[in-house]
């Protein structure tokens, strides 16, 4: 495993610089339904290497599966994916070209293309007709506006009263865009031309623009002193979540700092600004801990904590050293998952942990023990589901809504 840690670096950061629910609630909790639900699984064939498949199943897969089918679409770029109701999106064409792609599943079970945004790296959906994205070549202090129907841009969220004197490079919605209650959360970065916002945050606190949706008028900014960075907008896990408790709950992952400082953070449910009575730290459970993606439910967070502390270069993270736990949010007491081989870092799967009709599933992949598929909970016990029979990765499952 030690030879891939340059290759995903790279995804983390150079191939980051080029481009880019609740954890299956997506990013909205209520999208319109499909009549028949369909399951979709992103894989590749060499890890962090093309091409990449999208593979649709009528039903939750189960044993042996083989994801290379007549009716998959081979695509360029596998690192994630989101689904939003019925469609689900990929940060780049099959070709490979930057921008948001949507996708449906035809009657027959093949991939189909719903529609293609050029230039467009992190964004979110609000509703089936409102969402935003940043294309820096548009402006890295503009948000822009677009009809995830018609896929569309209908339009743009000039931000640049917000610009701060003596930043080299300040981009908003970089790493994170999020909706809650009406309102749109946009991750405020300052950083240096040389690095893009990846890892060389100045100041040590994190900041946020909140937008009215409704007038997509500026409300204010908010900001949370003693960390840097929320997300990594290099893949398509956005790193945050709504919990059940209707809570807006962000992942500081601490790559950019030597793991030293990963945390989860919140606005609270009719809040528009941090809850400064509640942090969980990384560090807290599992020293050089990182988090990237969590679940949150029952007053309980499902997430991962490597068994031994990562290292600042990067040279374990790619390691399958990593143990899913469930923590309970007011004690911080922390229990282990059974029944799971230690598996890789649920870096740039947005459905590492996710919810599908009430039951909880993880992902786990462990090379060395032939192991990459789906795990269903069962309290703090689990058991698989399915396993992917190939060499690659598999970056994410999801059930259309």
């Amino acid at each position: 495993m030690k030879t891939s840690v340059s290759q995903f670096i790279l995804c983390c950061l150079t191939i980051a610089l080029l481009a880019g629910c609740s954890k299956d609630s997506s990013d909205n909790p209520t999208p319109t339904p499909t009549a028949n639900a369909t399951y979709v699984l992103m894989t590749d064939v060499t890890k962090f290497q093309s091409p990449g498949y999208l593979t649709a199943f009528t039903s939750i897969p189960t044993g042996t599966v083989n994801p290379i089918t007549s009716k998959a679409l081979q695509v360029k770029s596998a690192f994630g994916f989101r689904a939003f109701g019925k469609w689900f999106f990929n940060r780049s064409n099959a070709a490979g070209d930057i921008g948001l792609q949507k996708y449906t599943v035809a009657d027959d079970g093949s991939i189909v293309d719903g529609g293609f945004i050029a230039g467009s790296t992190q964004y979110v959906i609000a509703t089936e007709t409102s969402g935003y994205y940043l294309d820096e070549t548009r402006g890295t202090l503009k948000i822009q506006k677009f009809n995830p129907t018609t896929m569309q841009r209908i339009g743009e969220i000039d931000l640049s009263s917000l610009q701060k004197s003596g930043v080299e490079y300040q981009v908003i919605g970089k790493h994170t865009l999020a909706t809650k209650e009406g309102k749109l959360y946009a991750g405020i970065t300052y950083g240096t031309k040389k690095a893009l916002g990846y890892g060389d945050d100045m100041y040590n606190y994190i900041a946020f623009a909140v937008i009215d949706m409704a007038t997509d008028k500026l409300d204010k900014t908010i900001k949370y002193e003693g960390l840097k960075g929320v997300g990594w907008g290099s893949s398509a896990n956005k790193m945050w979540s709504l919990g059940d408790d209707g809570a807006l709950y962000f992942y500081s992952t601490a790559l950019g700092t030597g793991f030293t400082n990963s945390s989860v953070i919140r606005i609270k449910k009719g809040e528009t600004d941090f809850d400064r009575n509640w942090i969980l730290k990384a560090n807290d459970l599992q020293n050089g801990a990182s988090i990237a993606t969590a679940l949150i439910k029952g007053g309980k967070i499902y997430l991962e904590l490597p068994s031994t502390p990562l290292a600042a270069n990067f040279s374990n993270l790619t390691s399958p050293i990593f143990d899913y736990y469930v923590v309970d949010m007011a004690t911080g007491q922390k229990t282990k998952i059974e029944g799971m081989p230690q598996h890789d870092y649920s870096y740039a799967n947005d459905y590492g942990i996710t919810e599908i009709d009430g039951k909880i599933y993880c992902w786990v992949r462990n090379p060395g023990q032939k192991v990459d598929g789906y795990y269903v909970l069962d309290g703090t016990q689990a058991t698989q589901v399915f396993n992917v029979a190939h060499e690659g990765s598999l970056w994410g499952f999801v059930k259309l809504q």
